[in-house]
């Protein structure tokens, strides 16, 4: 008994240290802090989210998810520990009975699951009101409810514990109380492991990357609408555009920049305007080099303003040119055109010089190295370029797919995920000597892997199904996964993705839905910990 006592206390230590609120509110979590999140049937169908999707039969949008259809008489468990605060075999008439389940999380907040279109069976009945119930634990089974196949209606909110609710809604479920179950089920799963750091949710389905501005602040971009969210989730300001946005960029002192696919563009300080102006062109992200924002206009040009709107240089092209790849390692800006006569590779300082042009014989692949060199696969030939210098480093085998991503360390070692059916990732050393090859955990996608590396010892690649893989930069031993959520099949945005990886291994990544996290990667990596902290 003394065990189990020193056992607990030492719990709510570590709670105490790790989440604050909840240690002051102890008393508020009668049945248990929740440690683990299931969902509360399996087998869930990859890519069905019906939240907050609008059925004009019932007049509003989904506050919940519908899984298990024609699964009638399965059993339905709790996804988490928690105590019953509703449970009515008649809650919704017709439609079955539905049980709610109060979770008090380890930052002191509570949730409550709902379960509905549920029936009881001779040997299976709703829990009790008031009972403690344990991730696992059955509390009904799937109904079949009148007007609709058997299925399971489950949501997670924030208030109505006493209250079925009515399931579909006018407004926006997330600005009303409702989470997306899947969503907030992968989140937390995040920050219940020690890789934790910090988090924002968003109201709105980020169509371009967020950013993170240096105040902690966030800004998305959805369709036509930015907004600025204060972590973990409160809308501080928001306009809309004059028409969808294809890039956002942070700029110097917590201002944003963006750019929508009518050419306007804007430069946003709190929410307010302090320019705006127009440069048309194709849809690829602009750079930003300082307080210089770099474009790939239109006809081939690369155009260049300050950030009042000012234009400071322009390196035209022709009118069949067209740029396909646009970065900075923040000194210097390489593009790539594409013309008649193939493929042009440049080089340009912040002032518009070109330092280097050649000719390539495909579209690139590029990454640079910390020496202001880049890595460019050009087809099947990994080159390391520079201003005059052009270094062959090998020829890739099998040859890249056009899902092929490239990353390079500190040291300048090559990281490649091929692209092929074979599924090929491998490392290169400095001189191009082979360092590994193994396979990668999932056939390449019609988007390539994002990668980091941050230290040098831990590669990270987000897969775009929200999968986030770390490997071993030593020998490319799969070290850990942690799956985020990616959006339904409906509203997935993979172009919004991101992973940015900082020099002490701080990950920032978002698989493109409602959620951005901040990750400590070194945790993440399990043993090899000890070489980013040595």
């Amino acid at each position: 008994m003394r065990i189990g006592l020193f056992i607990f206390l030492a719990f709510l230590a570590l709670l105490a240290v790790e989440f604050p609120a909840l240690a002051q509110n102890t008393s508020l979590a009668p049945c248990g802090v929740v440690d683990a999140i299931d969902f509360p049937l399996d087998k869930l169908v990859q890519g069905y989210d019906d939240f907050s999707l609008y059925r004009p039969r019932f007049g509003g949008n989904h506050t919940g998810v519908d899984i298990g259809f024609d699964r009638w008489g399965e059993p339905v468990v709790a996804a988490a520990r928690g105590r019953v605060t509703y449970a009515d075999i008649q809650g919704w008439d017709t439609e079955k009975g539905v049980v709610i389940v109060e979770h008090t999380f380890p930052d002191g907040s509570i949730a409550y699951s709902l379960y509905g279109h549920m029936e009881q069976t001779d040997t299976i009945l709703f829990p009790s009101v008031g009972r403690c119930v344990e991730r696992g634990d059955v509390l009904g089974v799937v109904g079949w409810p009148s007007r609709g196949r058997p299925h399971l209606h489950y949501e997670i909110r924030d208030f109505l514990p006493n209250d079925g609710g009515p399931g579909y809604v006018t407004g926006n479920p997330l600005q009303e109380g409702w989470f997306n179950p899947l969503d907030f089920t992968a989140l937390w799963r995040a920050r219940l492991t020690p890789a934790f750091i910090s988090y924002a949710s968003f109201e709105l389905v980020p169509s371009v990357p967020p950013v993170r501005l240096d105040n902690g602040q966030y800004v998305i971009a959805s369709s036509n609408v930015i907004a600025g969210v204060l972590p973990p989730g409160q809308t501080l300001w928001r306009i809309e555009a004059d028409g969808v946005v294809n890039a956002l960029a942070a700029l110097p002192n917590n201002r944003v920049a963006a750019h929508t696919r009518s050419g306007q563009v804007m430069v946003l300080d709190s929410g307010r305007y302090s320019a705006i102006w127009t440069v048309p062109g194709p849809e690829l992200p602009f750079q930003v080099v300082g307080e210089t924002l770099v474009f790939a206009a239109a006809d081939g040009d690369l155009a260049a303003y300050d950030a009042a709107g000012n234009p400071l240089w322009m390196l035209p092209g022709d009118t069949a040119d067209r740029i396909t790849l646009l970065e900075t390692n923040g000194q210097q800006i390489a593009y790539a055109v594409r013309a008649s006569s193939g493929v042009t590779w440049r080089l340009v300082d912040a002032a518009g010089q070109v330092v280097d042009e050649r000719k390539l014989d495909a579209p690139p692949v590029a990454a640079p190295l910390a020496d202001e060199s880049w890595l460019v696969l050009d087809g099947k030939t990994l080159k390391r370029l520079t201003a005059g210098e052009n270094h062959t480093l090998a020829t890739v085998t099998p040859p890249p797919g056009r899902a092929a991503a490239l990353a390079a360390d500190i040291l300048g070692n090559t990281y490649l995920f091929v692209g092929d059916s074979g599924r090929t990732l491998l490392s290169l050393a400095a001189d191009g000597t082979l360092r590994w090859r193994v396979t990668y955990p999932v056939a390449p996608a019609y988007l390539p892997p994002l990668m980091a590396i941050g230290r040098g010892c831990l590669l990270y690649t987000l897969d775009v199904d929200g999968m986030l893989n770390v490997f071993d930069t030593a020998d490319g031993t799969l070290l850990n996964q942690l799956q985020l959520y990616a959006g339904g099949t409906e509203r997935t945005m993979p172009a919004a993705r991101q992973l940015k990886a900082d020099a002490n291994d701080q990950l920032l990544v978002s698989a493109g839905f409602l959620t951005t996290l901040v990750l400590d990667g070194a945790k993440l990596g399990g043993n090899r910990a000890a070489c980013l902290l040595g």
